[in-house]
């Protein structure tokens, strides 16, 4: 795998599958070889691409507790892998096992202080998986949900900061578009804030961002 990335979060609900498809898309819009792995036993992202008669690139389901051992029997060396896991609260084998082959963990944060205080539970969860990785992973939160102009977006990436957290540049605004994407077919726009955070994956990687 050229990049693996999995989001992740204790609960349900917060963005992990519209971002992961459209993360997905995007990428496979650049001209990579891409793979989205639904990890989740709801299926969510391989409804969607039913829905929509398939996406244009490959997706697998993989909700088994050794998911993370067998990314690599679904990609190539080029490969960039996304992965929509579950909640971990409800499916923790399953996230653990991504969780220690994934070069990127990303943990979608909503800017509220009840998604924030969430973070302590993900962050020990991911302290218990680095003890058994061979290397560290890249962890990163994505605030989402942001609502443009609003204080509370900045208030949450400062806090964050101060935490400890390494927050991604990149950041998902509250849109309509987005809260109705899931069973649409995917449109991801050049300079869109979910194409900003697919090259900032790239850049993160070393890999280069097409022109």
């Amino acid at each position: 795998m050229r990049l693996s990335v999995a989001y992740t979060n204790t609960k349900p609900g917060t963005g992990k599958t519209t971002t992961s498809v459209l993360v997905a898309f995007y990428l496979h819009s650049l001209g990579f070889d891409v793979l989205l792995v639904d990890a989740d036993p709801s299926q969510s992202a391989l409804a969607w691409s039913d829905d929509v008669e398939g996406f244009p690139f490959k997706v697998v389901g993989l909700a088994v507790k050794d998911a993370g051992r067998r990314l690599t029997d679904y990609s190539g060396p080029d490969t960039l892998v996304i992965v929509d896991l579950p909640q971990a609260e409800d499916h923790g084998a399953i996230v653990r096992s991504v969780l220690r082959h994934v070069d990127e963990i990303t943990i979608p944060v909503a800017p509220s202080t009840i998604e924030i205080d969430r973070t302590s539970a993900i962050a020990d969860l991911l302290d218990e998986v680095d003890e058994v990785r061979r290397e560290p992973a890249r962890v990163a939160v994505l605030l989402n949900r942001v609502v443009s102009g609003a204080r509370s977006g900045r208030d949450a990436r400062e806090g964050l900061t101060a935490s400890g957290y390494d927050v991604l540049k990149s950041q998902i605004p509250r849109r309509e578009a987005y809260a109705l994407a899931y069973g649409a077919p995917p449109e991801v726009p050049a300079g869109d804030p979910i194409a900003l955070l697919a090259e900032e994956y790239l850049r993160r990687a070393g890999i280069e961002v097409p022109a």
